[in-house]
């Protein structure tokens, strides 16, 4: 019998977010995962990758206290696995990224419960907030960069129908 609950939720264009849970009939904790490709702005060798992911760490933990509802969740009780290989960074390819935040329930409530589900909201939009404002990195949902066609002499770009009309 399967009891873990995992929803996809599509609140950024470039990264990729769920909530679950383990067991959502006695759920204790759920976690907030997100999942990026982050392109390094400028490349430098000098500069300590692991004391600025460190950073972001820390204020990663910072917003989660102050915007959790300490209704529903302990805010003494939290753990953020924010990953991403600093050894290797190369400038023309993209590293991944994944944060996992574990947050235990007061109420022990279903993840699809509206409550929950717009508490978890709020906190994964105000770490995204955190995450965008680095200086170092640009994150993407993909790690491929996406090719813009650029119309040829004598094409016009129709950005209505997005294709080319001649």
């Amino acid at each position: 019998m399967k009891l873990g609950k995992e929803l996809k939720l599509n609140l950024s264009d470039n990264y990729k977010t769920k909530i679950g849970t383990v067991n959502n009939k006695d759920s204790k904790s759920l976690y907030i995962s997100l999942s990026a490709w982050g392109e390094i702005s400028e490349y430098d060798e000098d500069k300590n990758y692991r004391s600025f992911l460190n950073g972001l760490r820390k204020n990663i933990r910072t917003t989660i206290n102050r915007t959790i509802n300490e209704n529903y969740f302990y805010n003494s009780k939290c753990i953020v696995d924010l990953d991403m290989r600093t050894s290797g960074f190369n400038p023309i390819k993209r590293s991944f990224m994944s944060c996992e935040l574990t947050l235990y329930q007061k109420k022990y409530l279903p993840i699809n419960d509206k409550n929950i589900l717009n508490n978890s909201k709020r906190i994964l939009y105000s770490v995204l907030d955190v995450i965008d404002k680095n200086d170092y990195f640009t994150f993407y949902k993909t790690k491929k960069k996406k090719e813009i066609p650029y119309p040829l002499n004598g094409e016009q770009l129709n950005l209505f129908q997005h294709r080319f009309i001649k």
